[in-house]
């Protein structure tokens, strides 16, 4: 059985009519709830004036503002209805990353419409292409907007909503689930759209306050969340959660980032291990991995075997290497990767029989388990001695006063660079960067020890928790000065 968005979204209506759909919150944080069919009747009504606004014989693409609120959430649902070209966009862009975003849309559709606000310039018509269900920027880490294409149009496949790869992370259809991270980003948008297809009732929070997050968990009784290494680790260092308030959740997905230990740790502690699971991947859709927790606990920093993928390492020169050698990691899935995945000219790199790169580092073990590395433009070379950012980073977070670090190359005279690091406090702890720097001492060989400490209220990360790094200046400048 296949169904389109809008005979899925009209069958559930017709079954469960009073059924939550979705709960979210208004400008004053009043919260506010919509059933099924509501949120039918909604959609039906965005959809008609979507095809009135829209040129039939133009191909389009529709932008929605998509901060975490049920008309964002109403907005998609309703282009993907339409069976029109989907991009969420973050409300907060500002106007040049906007031309940069709009202009390479611009290259893939003949018509570039914003809900609720004013579109660009029509382009001359084009020829149709593929047909596109719904678009995502990418590049968030790098600072060089990218957007990706989901081919379309989208239909409802009980056999396949959603994925194999996100059902064997404890998802149950009909479930209650929390939304954390914004809809603009990749995660918290495919699982919306698979909520939506799949009956589920969705909670939007807004934005991200961990104490919040917990309670929003609790009075919910909320079955399903996806959390970022970030929202984990300031959830357990802020928020300080007992395992009561979590008693009705089944599983935590946690993706975008490399976890450190001690959160990890400290989740499976409050959950269990078959409740704790983490998932590698890329927006490019390139292929997946997927770790429990028990998996995790018998090979610390794994992040998984591929599931419906195959795992390759290859070095410089495109040579496989023995289990257990770096390289770069290539994944390869029944479904092609090729440059029509893309609006722009930017592309994965691929080998000839189909196994695609972003260009992270790992290695594989010999029963297929994943382990990452950092890339080689992180490391930092400290007089020919190379040092791996994540280490000095989780370091630091196993100190009881910091919440969040990034640790980055200094230039140095001598030896070229030296290790410098932002570091988050706690809002109510007191430290000395001696105290710092002896405690990553304990930890850490002398030339990984952080020379230069910036205390400051937050570090510019994506909506994934990654952090932007082109965001903090040469010269160890950036961030949030507090201290």
């Amino acid at each position: 059985m296949s169904l389109s968005v809008q005979e899925r979204i009209t069958a559930i209506a017709r079954a469960e009519p009073e059924r939550t759909a979705l709960v979210g919150f208004d400008a004053d944080l009043a919260e506010q709830s919509v059933t099924w069919r509501e949120l039918a009747e909604s959609v039906a009504d965005g959809v008609a004036a979507l095809r009135a606004a829209l040129d039939p014989g133009v191909e389009s693409c529709v932008v929605v503002e998509a901060a975490n609120t049920v008309a964002a959430a109403t907005a998609i649902a309703a282009a993907l209805a339409a069976e029109v070209a989907v991009f969420p966009l973050n409300p907060a862009t500002p106007q040049a990353e906007r031309d940069v975003l709009f202009g390479l849309l611009g290259r893939r559709f003949g018509h570039v419409h914003v809900v609720g606000g004013p579109s660009p310039v029509a382009t001359a018509p084009v020829p149709h292409g593929e047909p596109v269900a719904y678009l995502l920027a990418t590049g968030a880490s790098t600072g060089v907007p990218k957007i990706s294409a989901k081919p379309g149009p989208l239909r409802y496949d009980p056999a396949r909503t959603p994925s194999l790869v996100i059902r064997q992370t404890g998802w149950r259809t009909g479930q209650r689930q929390l939304i954390v991270g914004p809809l603009y980003h990749a995660v918290p948008f495919t699982v919306f759209v698979d909520a939506l297809l799949d009956m589920n009732t969705v909670v939007l929070q807004p934005f991200f306050a961990p104490q919040w997050t917990v309670e929003l968990l609790r009075r919910h009784r909320v079955e399903w969340v996806q959390l970022t290494p970030t929202h984990m680790r300031e959830i357990l260092k802020l928020a300080r959660p007992d395992r009561e308030s979590f008693e009705s959740l089944r599983a935590l997905l946690h993706t975008a980032a490399r976890c450190d230990d001690d959160t990890k740790r400290g989740w499976i502690d409050l959950l269990g291990p078959e409740r704790v699971f983490e998932l590698y991947g890329a927006t490019e859709g390139i292929g997946v991995t997927l770790a429990r927790g028990d998996e995790w606990l018998a090979r610390p920093g794994t992040v998984g075997r591929g599931v419906l993928t195959q795992l390759r390492v290859l070095d410089d020169s495109g040579r496989p290497v023995p289990p257990g050698a770096s390289g770069t990691v290539f994944m390869r899935t029944p479904q092609r990767v090729g440059r029509s995945d893309y609006v722009n000219d930017q592309v994965v790199r691929a080998t000839p029989d189909g196994f695609a790169t972003v260009g992270d580092r790992g290695r594989v073990d010999p029963d297929g388990y994943l382990y990452l590395e950092p890339r080689a433009h992180g490391t930092i070379n400290v007089g020919g001695e190379k040092v791996d950012p994540d280490e000095v980073e989780a370091a630091l977070l196993a100190h009881p006063a910091v919440v969040d670090a990034v640790a980055v190359a200094v230039p140095h005279p001598a030896l070229g660079s030296v290790v410098g690091v932002h570091v988050v406090l706690r809002p109510e702890a007191n430290v000395r960067k001696a105290d710092l720097a002896a405690h990553c001492g304990r930890r850490l060989a002398g030339y990984k020890i952080p020379k230069h400490f910036t205390f400051v209220d937050r570090l510019p990360r994506s909506a994934a928790g990654k952090v932007q790094r082109w965001r903090l200046a040469a010269g160890h400048e950036g961030g949030a000065p507090t201290r």
